[in-house]
């Protein structure tokens, strides 16, 4: 079996660069994409380019990185397709993170197991006493936007939320 330079080229080359032809902007396909800054695995260029029907202007083999020119439509089309998912899925992510319902779920939660374990380690304690001191550490179980959002459920009153989380741990 014999193989052309072009092919062992191809067969070893370390990534992709889709380039711009009018801006020279970058899209970098490479194998170490998440360490190396890239935009994502080498392999997934030729797979998007086939998918959205994009084809090339040109194509130059520059050491072991292949530019491949494209028009500024068609680099746009897969700038959305690796940029813009996942700025949908982070987003996505971060509005469930931040989603009262969720929030509210874990506070109970976060007050009933502290209710429990302090009342396993102290069978003797009225839980009404200590619930109020109990109820200071349940901010530090959130990150502080996630505590902010929980203040704001309360009508901006962090006394109203300690007092709610103060009664689900006495209860």
């Amino acid at each position: 079996m014999k193989i052309t330079k072009r092919q062992l080229r191809r067969i070893i080359k370390e990534g992709i660069d889709i380039v711009n032809s009018e801006t020279g902007e970058l899209l970098v396909f490479e194998d170490d994409w998440q360490d190396g800054g890239g935009d994502a695995p080498e392999a997934a260029a030729r797979d998007i380019m086939k998918r959205l029907n994009i084809t090339q202007l040109s194509s130059q083999i520059d050491g072991d990185i292949e530019d491949i020119e494209v028009k500024p439509e068609d680099w746009a089309l897969m700038d959305v397709e690796l940029h813009g998912k996942r700025r949908y899925r982070k987003n996505k992510r971060e509005q469930e993170r931040l989603d009262i319902k969720n929030l509210m779920n874990r506070l109970d939660q976060w007050a009933k197991d502290a209710g429990g374990d302090y009342g396993a380690d102290n069978p003797d304690v009225d839980m009404q006493d200590v619930a109020w001191d109990l109820s200071d550490s349940a901010q530090f179980e959130f990150k502080e936007d996630e505590w902010d959002e929980l203040i704001w459920a309360f009508d901006g009153s962090e006394d109203e939320l300690r007092t709610y989380v103060a009664d689900s741990i006495a209860g």
